[in-house]
């Protein structure tokens, strides 16, 4: 009769055969890390001084490869009890995935300085072939990278599999596995270890970092379906008389009580106010100076109805008016966004030195904001955030498409009710990101894509794939430019998006550019040191550069137009450029917001914290006031209006999605909550952790308030009710 070994001698010999496997595994993983410190961090400049922290991520690699090897230790033995080749071969086709993919996350992250999480969820098929294509990462090298560590894999597993581990590495190794789990390991790098979030992006393992984004995704915070609205004085809910009609909703979660703070205004126990002067036009109170906890400041909403989430009393002050000349003739608006305008480039102190003089000089002659926050990381939320200051829904709300709930915006109400006709114009494709879809909502009366321009303008150079994303800078400009000079119309609104700034990063005369980029950093009299720095991104200080060049131009001739003196125009980023390394978690979102016109007494810069929510409320609310046009008395705008401070301070909470499926950023008077670390902001918007369970576990709390609010108004069609629908359809 054949002997059958007793099963622990099975089930102890399959361990063994299994952790040999793990070793194999976990010298792979290291091997990716080595590659990216020999390799991609010289090819893809990462910042001198940097080897450290990537030395020091061998810790996340080593805890993905105790993990992994942990996971799937059942299925191994499960299936080599019946065939231990069978358990070889699934182990090391799993162990390939892995490594292959973590192969391929690192090398988009040398391309876009920004770890690839589930964002990829939130793009279209067609958007993500555009998006590789501009990165120039599917070349030869990459593919052949690929191709040599998927043979070498392979070769170690075939080679090595039967290796023989001894007893005490066997121990030691199954005991780490299982220590791994423990809660005092985190699966990712904490950010407040780290000097800035690019170094923190470094040391992390991009497979860990791709695989907990989409575990956040498909596993948010419990909690996010009950919400609470604010309060007046008498702690009840208020329905404004003869504001709204009535309108049956669906059953929601009320809350218990409506006694809690509203989820948009700064909350904080003990009250301090004063201590700051405000400029002409502002006032709300200010913090004392010194002040360790944000005040309740500003004019928090007041909701009126559960049912519309959002819907609030419009009392958006008018702090503009002051700043501009009198007059009744309705003026036109011209909106430039530009591609991945960050301030870190750009505006007086700018931290890598500032590449916009031509900017720089309009600042000076404009309303400037040097402390202005785009919504998001990517371009999807700017036109919902900067033109109707919208919730985000669950992946922009311009992703919602056919499904989009009815809203307000500034282009929809003066169409409808002062007669504006209005534009968009982008030298790339609009569909992308869908914001030609959403513009069209809206009702735009032109939008002005790739293929309207023809065969008399010249689009970007291509990269090494033949990938271009469209027309330049100048080109956008000069086609508005000569479409605006063939119908010049009284009461437009305009949207202009670039494209330059923007990967590949290849404009016309580009030596030309990157001569003016050595140059310019002599002008602004850069160390030696950061002079270093900053020419490991020549491509994109010369894409700046080269916008702002284009800028001047699209002013010198706009300039010789009759409409040029009554016409304000508002410039801003739609986020930080993420290719240059990012510093902090909010340096990705500090943009500048520049307000320019003719009609403007003097130009006026502030200090104040504002966002691109705050820029709508603001500038009807002067319309109202200038031109005596009929506006509803409640809206649904998320943003209070631009604070016309010129001291540092923030009166309000924000929102801010980092891409299409992270909204994980809340950013509350002087403070910020990214993910599950508090940070102070100072005046210079750098950011700080802080130690306050109290005020963390606060606006935490707030922050889940927003998003059960922006779930449920985005899905049911309850940002706004029927009877304001009135003031938008023709």
């Amino acid at each position: 009769m054949e002997y059958t070994p007793p099963a622990q001698f099975l089930i102890r010999r399959s361990f063994e055969r299994y952790i040999s496997l793990c070793l194999l595994a976990t010298g792979l993983i290291i091997l990716v890390r080595f590659y990216e410190i020999f390799i991609i961090s010289g090819s893809a400049g990462y910042p001198s001084g940097s080897i450290i922290e990537l030395i020091g991520g061998i810790r996340f690699d080593l805890l993905l490869a105790f993990r992994l090897s942990l996971f799937f230790l059942i299925p191994f033995l499960f299936i080599d009890h019946y065939s231990p080749k069978a358990a070889r071969i699934f182990f090391a086709a799993v162990s390939v995935v892995v490594i292959m993919t973590d192969i391929a996350l690192l090398r988009y992250f040398s391309a876009t300085r920004i770890p690839l999480g589930s964002d990829i969820l939130g793009y279209s098929f067609s958007e993500i072939q555009q998006t590789v294509g501009a990165s120039g990462e599917i070349n030869l090298t990459a593919i052949l990278t690929i191709v040599l560590f998927l043979i070498f894999a392979v070769y170690v597993f075939y080679r090595w599999h039967d290796l023989v581990v001894s007893i005490t590495l066997t121990g030691i190794f199954a005991l780490f596995m299982f220590i791994s789990l423990l809660p005092v390991f985190n699966f990712n790098p904490d950010p407040a270890e780290y000097r800035n979030e690019f170094i923190m992006n470094i040391a992390a393992n991009k497979f860990n970092f791709f695989t907990e984004s989409l575990l956040r995704h498909y596993l948010p915070e419990t909690g996010s379906a009950n919400f609470v609205l604010n309060t007046n004085d008498s702690g009840k809910s208020e329905i404004v008389s003869g504001a709204i009609e009535p309108t049956p909703a669906p059953p929601i979660n009320k809350p218990v009580s409506n006694a809690d703070q509203p989820s948009n205004a700064v909350v904080k126990p003990n009250q301090q106010t004063g201590g700051i002067t405000n400029n002409p036009g502002s006032t709300v109170p200010t913090p004392a100076s010194g002040t360790k906890s944000n005040p309740i400041l500003g004019n928090p909403f007041i909701f009126i109805s559960e049912d519309y989430p959002f819907l609030h009393e419009e009392k958006t002050p008018d702090l503009l008016m002051p700043f501009f000349k009198p007059g009744e003739k309705a003026p036109s608006f011209v909106f430039i966004v530009v591609e991945s305008l960050g301030r870190a480039y750009s505006g007086n102190d700018a931290y890598l030195g500032s590449f916009t003089p031509f900017l720089d000089s309009l600042m000076r002659e404009s309303l400037y904001w040097e402390n202005c926050l785009s919504t998001s990381g990517r371009t999807f939320s700017v036109m919902p955030s900067l033109l109707a200051s919208l919730p985000f829904g669950e992946k922009g709300f311009a992703d919602l498409k056919d499904k989009m709930p009815d809203h307000l915006s500034m282009i929809s109400l003066l169409k409808r009710n002062a007669g504006y006709t209005s534009s968009f114009y982008y030298g790339g494709d609009p569909k992308f990101d869908d914001m030609g879809p959403f513009m069209k909502r809206q009702g735009t009366t032109r939008i002005v894509g790739f293929k309207d321009f023809g065969k008399d303008y010249t689009q970007l150079p291509s990269n090494s794939g033949g990938f271009t994303w469209g027309y330049g800078d100048r080109e956008i400009f000069r086609k508005y430019l000569t479409d605006l000079k063939s119908n010049e119309t009284d009461k437009r609104i305009d949207v202009i998006l670039t494209l330059a700034m923007h990967s590949p990063f290849k404009v016309p005369d580009q030596e030309y550019y990157n001569q003016l980029f050595e140059k310019r950093m002599n002008e602004i009299s850069l160390s030696e040191k950061d002079m270093e720095y900053n020419r490991q991104y020549t491509a994109q200080f010369a894409s700046i550069l080269y916008f702002d060049e284009a800028l001047k131009y699209f002013f010198a001739e706009f300039s010789k137009l009759e409409s040029f003196n009554n016409t304000i125009f508002v410039i801003t980023g739609d986020h930080r450029m993420p290719e240059i390394p990012i510093s902090t978690q909010l340096d990705r979102f500090h943009v500048p917001l520049v307000i320019y016109s003719p009609l403007l007494n003097n130009g006026k810069m502030f200090s104040s914290v504002v966002t691109h929510f705050d820029v709508v409320p603001s500038l009807l609310s002067l319309l109202k006031n200038r031109l005596n046009i009929s506006l509803p008395t409640v809206s649904s705008w998320i943003g209070h209006g631009l604070d016309t401070n010129i001291s540092f301070r923030n009166l309000y909470s924000y929102p801010l999605m980092r891409n299409t499926t992270q909204l994980m950023d809340w950013v509350s008077g002087d403070h910020f909550l990214s993910g599950s670390t508090l940070y102070r902001i100072y005046p210079s918007m750098d950011i700080e952790p802080v130690n306050n369970t109290e005020l963390r576990d606060q606006l935490q709390k707030d922050f889940v308030n927003y998003k059960a609010k922006n779930n449920f108004a985005t899905k049911d069609n309850r940002v706004i009710p029927d009877s304001l629908k009135r003031y938008i359809q023709q």
